[in-house]
């Protein structure tokens, strides 16, 4: 008995002195050998304090930019105009609250929305169109918002409220529009940077609202404004003594909507005029809700072939754990949406989206 606890003894002594004989070995080769460096990370977050060379930061060396200092004042041509324009309704701040709500339910959701029966009535007319091809016919609110998920029904609903008050997009901006918010619901998914969905739905549906006002609304340049969204906002500022952006930014806060989505609508360009670091030390508040939107907004233009390339800095794309590329962006998940959304308005009148459901007249 005595010799097998000898032995114990003697294998536990030398199972101590092997492990601090390795320990000592590797400490002496890391001090003989200097540290390898690690791979640089695919996808980083970037932070406000984050410094960025000097090739990156060509991308923001530009002959101008906007007023960072986001005007609360209209030209008085167009204080006419939107004045004339009534406040959309309530029930699209109500929405985007409650889909922001992790507790939300479709039974909240559908008790809200068939409090209006012209709503009700449009939203079964849509759901039911062949835009869906759904297999069954859908006769109440909850089974819409169940079979086409919360995000759906929204953007149908602010549509449906944005044309009770006249504003009407063209074709292209229908898309757009749409496009934008269903890549802006994705990005906010996958992101996972603490941006709900709805929210984004809303940012992507009415950031460009404006813009809609003043093609319809006020005179345009003999040439039209250019494709190129930096150069656009500077002819608007220069023809109209503002841009679409911060209009947007100005309705939205007429309509009483919250603080942070009307400042996002007012600065949704600004990742396209300086980088994420600079926007956080202005804005921080809307930091993340802009990397999405902007990047959002730019892949929709790509994926109509408006635009081409990622057109705003790495570091945004980055931020949203996305590479800066469009395939990172419009992934296979998300494109059968967006086709469909591309054929509807192709094949629509430009007239025709406040009934898409319609079949196009001869």
């Amino acid at each position: 008995m005595m010799e097998m606890g000898y032995i114990f003894w003697i294998i536990f002594y030398a199972a101590i002195c092997i492990a601090v004989a390795v320990t000592a070995i590797k400490l002496l080769a890391e001090k003989a050998s200097p540290p390898l460096k690690k791979s640089p990370a695919h996808y980083v977050s970037v932070s406000t304090n984050d410094t960025i060379d000097d090739a990156f930061m060509n991308v923001y060396e530009l002959d101008w930019k906007p007023d960072r200092e986001l005007s609360r004042e209209i030209p008085e041509r167009i204080a006419k105009v939107v004045s004339s324009i009534e406040s959309i309704s309530p029930l699209v701040t109500d929405l985007s609250s409650k889909l922001n709500d992790p507790d939300i339910n479709p039974k909240e959701i559908s008790k809200l929305i068939i409090t209006d029966q012209g709503l009700t009535s449009f939203i079964l007319k849509r759901v039911n169109s062949p835009y869906y091809g759904l297999y069954q016919k859908v006769d109440n609110i909850f089974n819409a918002i169940v079979i086409l998920g919360y995000n759906e029904i929204y953007r149908i609903v602010m549509e449906e409220r944005a044309s009770r008050i006249g504003i009407k997009p063209t074709r292209e901006e229908w898309i757009h529009a749409n496009l934008t918010s269903t890549i802006a619901a994705y990005l906010s998914s996958t992101a996972r940077i603490g941006v709900p969905g709805g929210t984004m739905v809303t940012l992507g549906m009415l950031h460009d609202i404006a813009r809609t006002i003043m093609l319809k609304s006020l005179p345009q340049p003999e040439e039209g404004f250019s494709s190129d969204p930096r150069e656009r906002i500077r002819q608007e500022t220069e023809y109209y003594g503002i841009d679409h952006a911060t209009l947007g930014g100005i309705l939205a806060r007429q309509w009483r909507m919250p603080d942070k989505l009307s400042k996002a609508i007012a600065q949704h360009h600004w990742p396209m005029f300086w980088p994420l670091r600079e926007v956080g030390q202005f804005s921080p508040d809307t930091m993340k809700e802009l990397a999405i939107l902007s990047i959002s907004d730019i892949a929709a233009k790509n994926f109509t072939q408006e635009l081409s390339g990622i057109y705003i800095g790495d570091d945004y794309y980055r931020f949203i754990k996305k590479a800066p590329k469009m395939d990172s962006v419009l992934m296979p998940e998300i494109t059968r949406d967006l086709n469909r959304i591309k054929h509807l308005g192709e094949t629509k009148s430009p007239d025709s989206h406040e009934n898409p459901d319609e079949p196009e007249r001869e």
